[in-house]
């Protein structure tokens, strides 16, 4: 990845994404019951080792949150999220030609759209069922 103060040209998205899929013991909102309890959100992550650090997506009910974590704390976040049984794919990242317009702002849209992904999901579970047939493997288990 490119840094965007060098001024080498254009900044790229990283070529290798990691998903993340978790749940919560209870649902809270009424489209959490069209979902699987494991699969009710989505959050997207990757290392620059330019900058040491792990950058993390997530577009959730409260906004979008960019988190910026060295390893040790990646570790330890990693781990907890592990713990409460969140899952992780590892895919690679795939320019597509894309619609200008994507509707809607929701963690799968925003994660399918940072990645790369081709998929059409609406939910997490779709995007999980989507990514391993189009080649990604789950990690961190």
């Amino acid at each position: 990845m490119r840094d965007a103060l060098d001024g080498s040209g254009p900044i790229m998205p990283a070529s290798h994404w990691y998903v993340m899929f978790n749940g919560e013991e209870k649902r809270k909102h009424l489209i959490d019951f069209f979902s699987p309890k494991a699969f009710l959100h989505c959050s997207a992550f990757f290392y620059d080792a330019s900058g040491e650090r792990w950058l993390v997506y997530d577009v959730n009910r409260g906004g979008v949150a960019i988190v910026a974590l060295r390893s040790a704390e990646f570790d330890q976040w990693l781990t907890y999220m592990r713990s409460t049984g969140a899952r992780v794919l590892s895919v690679d990242w795939k320019p597509t030609r894309r619609s200008p317009i994507q509707i809607g702002m929701w963690c799968v849209s925003a994660v399918r759209y940072a990645i790369g992904s081709k998929s059409l999901a609406l939910r997490p579970v779709g995007l999980w069922r989507d990514l391993l047939k189009a080649g990604a493997k789950e990690v961190f288990v």
